[in-house]
């Protein structure tokens, strides 16, 4: 009987992929050994173990080091406790979950369109299980959306956050019209942070013309493969008349 939260292996047929190339690479690596053809031999093992490696790597940057990751991200935004926080691509729920345990006085919503391609087993029910099994489920939504045309008004939580989610997107547009539908939902003096390990210059870039403040890109985190970003920004506040 499951007693503790799981979170699934990202991308996994990426790692299936790399774990099934890289060990044909070996096996050919082998053969050639065996007829005496070096050349070939080496760029084989080159290859496949390259391969392996990176699957190894992704295996751990799912178990260990996305964890330390998505709490380094939680640790930027200083939460108070009370905030109304959106996950956006939330998963089977591993940041969600860690910003509910910050958020003893505060709610947790997490909104995803639910693709096993990009985390294995993801569903709501599984999220809602994980969230019960933390001891967090009375403080999390869990709701089935898209991140570019998203359920919420105008305003409504006072911290956005996702973490290797927008890049599924399939294009720069449809990345924009996510970035502003997360913008939108943000309340005036919001925060937000976005982990991703591809075009975090062009969150950047996006969220500055949105008008965000005090925006920011951290250094890559060699702890996941491929390295990841955080992109922290805040939404102004209006100003007193």
């Amino acid at each position: 009987m499951q007693t503790k939260p799981q979170f699934g292996i990202d991308a996994p047929g990426v790692v299936r992929n790399l774990a099934l190339l890289g060990s044909a690479s070996l096996l050919a690596c082998a053969a050639c050994l065996w007829f005496g053809w070096t050349a070939p031999a080496i760029s084989f093992a080159w290859a496949g173990g390259s391969m392996l490696l990176s699957a190894l790597w992704m295996l751990y940057s799912s178990r260990y080091g996305k964890p330390r990751a998505l709490r380094n991200l939680l640790a930027g935004l200083a939460l108070k406790g009370d905030e109304s926080l959106l996950d956006v691509g939330c998963g089977r729920g591993m940041l969600l979950l860690q910003a509910a345990r910050q958020l003893p006085r505060g709610r947790v919503t997490g909104l995803d369109l639910r693709s096993t391609h990009d985390q294995s087993g993801n569903a709501a029910a599984v999220t809602e299980r994980n969230a019960a099994l933390a001891g967090v489920g009375e403080r999390c939504a869990i709701d089935s959306g898209d991140m570019r045309a998203m359920p919420y008004p105008d305003g409504s939580f006072d911290v956005v956050v996702s973490s290797l989610a927008i890049h599924n997107l399939p294009n720069a547009a449809e990345r924009e019209r996510a970035l502003a539908e997360i913008v939108r939902v943000l309340k005036p003096g919001g925060q937000i942070a976005l982990l991703d390990f591809i075009h975090t210059a062009e969150y950047l870039a996006r969220l500055r013309r949105a008008g965000l403040s005090a925006l920011q890109r951290s250094a890559p985190d060699l702890r996941m493969f491929p390295p990841t970003r955080i992109v922290q920004g805040r939404k102004p506040a209006p100003t007193a008349a």
